[in-house]
């Protein structure tokens, strides 16, 4: 649905806008949509990260802050996604 276009876009703007060394966890990602008017649990960010991820959107970072916490990252098809979209 549109809906999850729109809140998939604001996964990628905000890991865009910021573009983290080391990404983001899902939680953050939770907070940081909030903004754009999204209300997520971690759960469902993380089953949008899995559809980003399998569109290679966005990858995980496997060196990240801490081996226990998993983080994200745009990739450059991510960016050119949002670009082409106007995202």
């Amino acid at each position: 649905p549109k809906t999850t276009q729109l809140f998939d876009l604001a996964i990628l703007r905000v890991l865009d806008k910021a573009r983290p060394r080391f990404g983001y966890p899902a939680d953050v990602l939770a907070r940081f949509v909030a903004p754009e008017g999204f209300t997520a649990t971690e759960d469902e960010v993380l089953d949008r990260i899995a559809y980003l991820e399998s569109k290679g959107l966005m990858e995980e970072v496997l060196k990240g802050i801490h081996k226990a916490v998993r983080t994200w990252r745009i990739t450059p098809a991510g960016m050119t996604y949002l670009d082409e979209t106007g995202g």
